[in-house]
This record gives C-alpha cells, structure tokens and sequence, in this order.
C-alpha cells in the first residue's frame, strides 16, 4: 500500500478567482475570472509572474465559475471551455501566441481532460461526456451519463478506459463516481451533502495521482479528499477557503489548489511511499 504525505510548499497571492490551472513547458497557466487578460503566466520553477498575459476574444465568463482549461503536450497548446458560448478555444503556445475558436458543442462545456488515448474529454450540461480529437476539433465519441449522474463538473479517463466523475445535485447527492464507457455507474463515493465521513459537499475538480489516486476538491467543506483507485477514503488535506480547481504535475509530484474565494492557488510537495 501506499503511504502518503502532502506539506505546503508555497502559496501565490493573486486577484480573481482561479478557473483553471495547467503546466506546459515549465510555465504555470492560471484561468482567472476576467473579462480580458484571463490567462495569467507564472514561472513553474519560482512562481514569478510574468508579463505575458494571455487574452482569449469572445470569451464568455461564467459566474458561477464554468469555465476551465487544461494542457495538451501533444499539440502544445491550452484548451479552455466557454460554458455560455457552448464552445471550445484553443489557444497555442508554438512560437507566438494563437488563440483560436477550437470547436463548437451542442451542450454546455465544463470540466475539460486530456485522456490516455491523446483525446479531449469535455464534461457538459446536463449529462454528457465528450470526447474531441485535438487536432481537428472532431467527435470521437459522446458517452450519455445515466443512473443519477446529472451536471458532471469534471472528468478523468483512465487507462483501463473507465472515467472518473464529479457532480453534484441541489437537494440531492453530491458524489465522485467511476463511470464505464456505456455511461453506467459501477461505484460511487459520496451520498447526500454533508461535512461527515464518506459525505462531499460541493465536490468539484479532480486530479489523479500515482497508483490512480483521485484527489477531490470538496469545495463547501474547504478541504480535498484524497480516495484510492477504488474511490476508498486515504486522507483530508485540511484548511482551504472553498478549493476549486486542481492540477497534478507529475514531473516534480507537486499539487496546485486554486481557491475561489481569494485568488490564492496552494502548492503541495506530494510523496508515495510503497509499504
């Protein structure tokens, strides 16, 4: 098994809540909630903000914080979701900067992930999971969450082909869940909202660690939860204000936690021991 320690290694202070967080070639990109100038750029090694802010045209910035961006190595860009606009930018990082519209959906886009296949995972209002090539922008498949999966916040593929979910319901069950390819659930962790053992309140993004640990921002209850790869409870890592988004450099074993509530994005030292 797996014993696992997380200790704080720094904290970058900055305005506007944070939406979505990606490294590529040893730069942090931060989504923030702004009207221009979205994408703030930091040194990954330092944490030093740079000058070279990033403007997405005709982006539309959801309040209740919709949006979100991920890296893709492969085509070494940013791909960033536009909930109200019902589409996908593109915004690549070959030579100079390039923002483009990537692709338009027919449902609303949230939580973005690249998959193991080199894929875009997209979760969508109201039950939906799409996969989009990220070359072409093109379908590859639609995945129709069923059971009691409803507005899916953020999903991970894995290897063995099963996604990894987040959603939450008002007045009813907010839960991470495995989800198979036919969009049937096959295991859940969470129930009704609430602060106890075994319970989320508000999970939103994930991010998945080594041996398939899942690592859940339980936004409400302003802490993570760390689950096996069988979504059994490890650990809490305590003492957030309402924790966001999340991003796994597995390069350096580092976890970023972006908070709504001020801006401040966290930067966890995270080490596996085999025992």
């Amino acid at each position: 098994m797996y014993v696992i320690d997380c200790s704080l290694m720094s904290t970058i202070k900055a305005p506007d809540r944070v939406f979505g967080l990606a490294i590529l070639d040893k730069k942090l990109y931060v989504l923030r909630q702004r009207q221009e100038k979205q994408i703030y750029v930091y040194s990954a090694d330092d944490y030093d903000l740079s000058d070279d802010y990033i403007t997405i045209p005709d982006f539309s910035v959801n309040e209740a914080g919709w949006n979100d961006m991920t890296e893709c190595v492969q085509e070494k860009c940013l791909f960033v979701s536009d909930y109200d606009g019902k589409c996908i930018h593109k915004v690549c990082l070959k030579g100079e900067v390039e923002v483009s519209k990537f692709a338009v959906i027919p449902y609303a886009p949230k939580g973005l992930s690249v998959t193991p296949e080199g894929n875009l995972l997209v979760s969508c209002d109201p039950t939906k999971l799409l996969e989009l090539n990220v070359k072409t922008g093109e379908q590859v498949c639609e995945v129709d969450l069923h059971s009691d999966i409803k507005f899916p916040k953020h999903a991970i593929k894995r290897t063995d082909k099963q996604y990894i979910l987040s959603f939450d319901i008002a007045g009813g069950l907010h839960r991470v869940c495995i989800v198979g390819p036919d969009g049937y659930l096959r295991h859940a962790y969470g129930g009704k909202a609430g602060s106890g053992d075994l319970q989320l309140h508000t999970p939103c993004y994930l991010a998945l660690c080594p041996d398939d640990h899942v690592v859940v921002a339980d936004n409400d209850n302003g802490r993570l939860v760390m689950l096996n790869s069988a979504l059994e409870f490890v650990r809490y890592i305590l003492d957030f204000k309402e924790p966001h988004r999340l991003f796994f450099d597995k390069a350096g074993s580092r976890l970023y936690v972006g908070e709504c509530t001020n801006g401040n994005i966290k930067i966890f030292q995270v080490v596996y021991q085999y025992k």
